[in-house]
């Protein structure tokens, strides 16, 4: 891994984001509770994705690293919210924020649980959510240590970070930004608006693992 090559994956990774916040900022959520709460869950995902590709961009990556937890989450709790949640907890994570309401959601399902929920349903996109549990199966515990100031970010800190490392997690967080692109658009409830989804996964596929669509 050399570093022209990380700086370019930097480069079109930038260029991914604007084209997906261009797609975005067209997009609103159809207009039921379930779809809005799932579409907040995709922005804030995509937020923390842009929040940590301009720490990596400034050399801050155990910060830029410890984002990629939260992205992921935010990102599969969409999808739960889309096809498994229950009516209960739509309303739970779509009331406005008092210490009461924040005390039942905190009270919220884990995402080993979300995850168990969507596999368990025959609605739900079975190839994402199979993209999803591989990611969480390789990563977590890294992203978590990260995340909680743990041992991967103490040692790296000490001993660098290699680029090979840096060029993996960027483009793992490209594809999550990929799928919550995709997520949003199908929240819209207008179909044409995966059109320019799958596009954008044709131009940018040099900086994206597989991604499968809905």
């Amino acid at each position: 891994m050399t570093e022209e090559k990380l700086l370019l994956l930097i480069e079109r990774t930038a260029a991914f984001h604007e084209r997906v916040q261009q797609h975005v900022q067209t997009l609103t959520p159809y207009p039921e509770i379930r779809f809005i709460t799932a579409f907040q869950s995709g922005l804030l995902s995509l937020e923390h994705a842009v929040s940590a590709l301009l720490l990596f961009e400034q050399g801050l990556f155990s910060s830029a690293i410890a984002l990629t937890r939260p992205q992921f989450e935010s990102l599969v709790r969409g999808i739960w919210l889309l096809h498994a949640a229950s009516e209960n907890w739509v309303t739970k994570l779509s009331e406005p924020l008092t210490m009461e309401s924040a005390k039942r959601a905190n009270e919220g399902e884990s995402l080993a649980e979300m995850l168990k929920q969507l596999e368990a349903n025959p609605n739900a996109p079975a190839g994402i959510v199979a993209q999803l549990r591989e990611f969480k199966e390789v990563a977590w515990k890294a992203m978590s240590s990260y995340t909680h100031g743990g041992l991967h970010p103490l040692s790296r800190t000490m001993s660098g970070y290699p680029a090979q490392l840096i060029y993996d997690v960027i483009r793992n967080g490209n594809a999550v930004v990929a799928i919550s692109a995709q997520l949003l658009a199908i929240l819209s409830g207008n179909p044409q608006n995966m059109v320019s989804v799958r596009q954008m996964h044709t131009d940018f596929m040099d900086i994206l693992p597989i991604v499968n669509h809905q």
